[in-house]
């Protein structure tokens, strides 16, 4: 079985370490490298996320701030140039990231990966209704509309990045927040 030259290029880039990889996604967002053709960004965010989560072969055992870095670095990139469908999921994948390593090292404001308002941000620009909305809609969801059972569902998929920061005791988020979680369960 032979490997494709994207899955070749994707299984050296992440022999190197974090501080390195982050360099050389530095370097093609400033232009002064060019990014390998038909390269699988998608795989990178994965092995990276995984790396964060899990550690890497340089550090087994020991999750990687660096890794989640370097994963949500491209996850948010994979977002920009996607469909709105694709877009939520690279975003949720991104912040789903965030929150579990915010949850498990604590919050830092304006730290790349650390910066608890990034994630509470991404979820307030998102809502299209309020929560008194979502929740009427979400008693009667059966009789909305297709679009609306849409929003409602993806307002539950952001929630569940919300109640990864909530079921841990270093964060305390405000009661809008909290009234958001209370119908997560309710919605569709």
């Amino acid at each position: 079985m032979t490997q494709s030259k994207s899955a070749i290029e994707l299984n050296q880039i992440l022999q190197e370490d974090a501080d390195s990889v982050l360099a050389w996604l530095k370097s093609i967002e400033s232009g002064h490298t060019s990014p390998p053709e038909g390269f699988n960004w998608l795989g990178l965010a994965e092995a990276a996320s995984f790396n964060a989560i899990e550690g890497d072969r340089h550090y087994p055992n020991k999750p990687s701030i660096k890794w989640a870095e370097v994963a949500i670095k491209v996850y948010e990139q994979l977002a920009e140039s996607a469909n709105a469908d694709a877009r939520d999921s690279f975003m949720n994948s991104s912040m789903m990231l965030r929150a579990a390593t915010i949850a498990k090292y604590g919050a830092i404001p304006s730290h790349p990966v650390l910066d608890l308002d990034q994630i509470l941000r991404w979820f307030n620009d998102s809502l299209r209704m309020s929560d008194s909305e979502a929740a009427t809609k979400a008693a009667n969801w059966k009789k909305c509309q297709i679009e609306e059972i849409r929003e409602l569902r993806q307002i539950k998929n952001r929630l569940r990045v919300i109640s990864v920061l909530a079921d841990t005791d270093k964060l305390i988020l405000n009661p809008e927040i909290h009234s958001w979680l209370s119908l997560q369960q309710k919605l569709p």
